[in-house]
This record gives structure tokens, C-alpha cells and sequence, in this order.
């Protein structure tokens, strides 16, 4: 009796034995062949830009070539989708913005990003700097707060689109200051910057990499850095933080992501090239010198981090009154 019913479990267990086995073979080789990583942003834009200056270094130490693939479109939900899709053996990534956590207040999505992606660790992130007109009579947060409650709705800031990353900033700060701002958004981040430069708009909050030299020139006057700590290329600005909004922490952090079922041994040897890479000192000079700061912790500690934001934003985005579309 024994044998026979050993004999009618073999037809089940070989298949998962050889599944197994086909697994654990496929992560001792990972990587064999090129790796495709998706970024679902145009070539260009400071995803682009942050991943293409890490790319060499993390080619080399996967010792596979990493071949970018931009996918542009629908705040990146395009990419996102094609991630989800992606085969789970570890031969497809994506590389992402702050955006893709934000997409679920947004849009009507048919994944799960929490669910269907598996994040693999935080790259990095910019602070975002706050800048004003010259004309605006404010020199800090605290006396833009101020002239802003003094004059409810005649202020305004400038963003880069609708559900953007300085359009959820500029909800923020107004949350957090108890204030009445005017949202004028605009089709790109360079075209809300010289609005604001050239009078248009009042405000506008953006990557520190290319607001700073506004900033210095006098175009601009830089009140604050959204973070909770001050920004080595810029340690005369204070933080929101210390200047009475304790509340308002927000960066363009970078991440990436990995579909849900890929192999933990694929996942591990990924996230340990990408350790590797982020601690490289050329990577790491590379990164400073464009105002980012570096990341790298582990998958399960950035994808809870993940989670978090969702959270976040979620609630942000609705005090806001901001709803999904499509």
C-alpha cells in the first residue's frame, strides 16, 4: 500500500522537485545574460539622470550589461505595468520616482504596487527647495506663512503638473501652514521654474539640483529645504523642519523594484550588486556632486518604507481633493 501511494505522489512531486531545483540552478547563474531595467520616465529627467550615473558601475558588478528601457507616460504608470507583467526571474527591473506611490490616489490602477512589485531598495533622493520671487515680501517660511494668511488666495505656486511631486509639496505646505495658495500648474518642472523666475507665479518647490543656482543667482529666494535635516551643498538654507513646519518632510527619493515573485536568491544577489554600487566612491562623488543623497537599505525595509507612503500621500492627496482619474 505504501509503494502505491508513493507511486501515485511521484507524478506531483517531480514537477515541484524539478521546479525547485530549475530555481536554485537559474539564482547561481543570476545574472547569464543582460538585464533589462525599465524606467518609466522620459530620457533626461532626473530618474533618467540619477540611474544613468550608477548604471556602469552596477553593469560592472552584476558583470552583465544593464540595458535601459524608457517607458514614458501616464505618471509612469506605463512602466509600472510592464514591471508587473515582467517574467520573475530577476532578467527585468524598473527604477522609479516618488511618483509610483502616489499613483494609487491618482489613478484608477489595475495592479497592486505594494502587492505585485517587490521593492529591492531606495537609490537615493534630492531635497526639494523652496524658492520664492524676489518680489514676494518674505525672506523665511515663517513671514511667507505670514504675508500668505495676510492675503488669503492672492498668493500662488507653480508646479509641474497635476499630481507631480511639487503639486503634492505645495498641498503639503499648505496643510501643514494653515495657509490659502493658488495651485497654477504647468507641463514641466523647467517651465514652472522661469514662470516663477520671471514673476508669473509667486512659488514654486523643486529639486535642489537646479533650484540652487537660481537660488544663488538672486532669480530666486531659497526659504527653506523640505527635509528634516539641511543639505550639505547648501547649509546656510534651513530646513522646513527648524523653521516651524515639523510636519512638512518631503524629497524625490529614486527606487527600484522587482515583480513580486521573483526568487529571494535573485532578489538578494540584485540588491547586494546595488549595495555595491551605491558605496562605490566614484558613484558615490558622482551622486554628491548633482545634490543627491544616497540610499541602499534592504528590499523588506524599503518596501515597508513603501508602504508608509502610500499611506501618506493617500491621506495628503484626499485633504487636498485631489481624485483618482480613469
Amino acid at each position: 500500500m505504501r509503494f502505491h501511494r508513493i507511486a501515485r505522489t511521484l507524478p506531483v512531486l517531480l514537477p515541484l522537485l524539478s521546479a525547485v531545483a530549475h530555481a536554485q540552478s537559474g539564482a547561481e547563474n543570476y545574472p547569464a545574460r543582460p538585464v533589462r531595467l525599465i524606467i518609466p520616465q522620459a530620457a533626461g529627467g532626473a530618474t533618467d539622470i540619477f540611474i544613468r550615473t550608477v548604471i556602469p558601475k552596477l553593469s560592472e558588478t552584476l558583470g552583465q550589461q544593464v540595458v535601459v528601457d524608457n517607458r514614458a507616460g501616464a505618471n509612469g504608470v506605463i512602466g509600472d505595468e510592464m514591471a508587473v507583467k515582467a517574467p520573475a526571474d530577476g532578467y527585468t527591473f524598473m527604477a522609479n520616482a516618488i511618483g509610483i506611490v502616489m499613483n494609487p490616489s491618482l489613478y484608477k490602477l489595475n495592479y497592486d504596487i505594494t502587492r505585485d512589485l517587490q521593492g529591492v531598495t531606495r537609490l537615493g533622493a534630492i531635497d526639494m527647495l523652496i524658492g520664492i520671487h524676489p518680489s514676494v515680501p518674505a525672506k523665511s517660511v515663517a513671514e511667507l506663512i505670514s504675508h500668505a494668511k495676510a492675503n488669503p488666495n492672492k498668493l500662488n505656486y507653480a508646479s509641474f503638473g497635476i499630481g507631480s511631486i511639487s503639486h503634492v509639496a505645495g498641498e503639503m505646505f499648505k496643510q501643514a501652514s494653515g495657509t490659502q495658495i493658488v495651485h497654477v500648474p504647468f507641463k514641466s518642472s523647467p517651465l514652472a521654474v522661469q514662470e516663477t523666475i520671471g514673476g508669473q507665479t509667486h512659488i514654486v518647490m523643486g529639486g535642489i539640483s537646479y533650484m540652487l543656482p537660481q537660488a544663488r543667482s538672486g532669480r530666486l529666494r531659497g526659504i527653506a529645504i523640505t527635509a528634516m535635516q539641511r543639505n550639505s551643498n547648501a547649509p546656510d538654507i534651513p530646513t522646513a523642519h527648524e523653521s516651524g513646519l515639523p510636519s512638512f518632510d518631503i524629497n524625490a527619493w529614486f527606487g527600484t523594484w522587482v515583480p513580486a515573485a521573483v526568487p529571494k536568491p535573485v532578489l538578494a544577489k540584485l540588491y547586494d550588486a546595488m549595495s555595491k554600487t551605491l558605496a562605490a566612491p566614484d558613484v558615490r562623488a558622482a551622486i554628491d556632486k548633482h545634490g543627491y543623497k544616497i540610499g541602499g537599505e534592504p528590499p523588506e525595509q524599503f518596501h515597508q518604507f513603501v508602504r508608509r507612503e502610500v499611506e501618506k500621500f493617500a491621506k495628503v492627496l484626499k485633504a487636498a481633493g485631489i481624485k483618482p482619474e480613469g
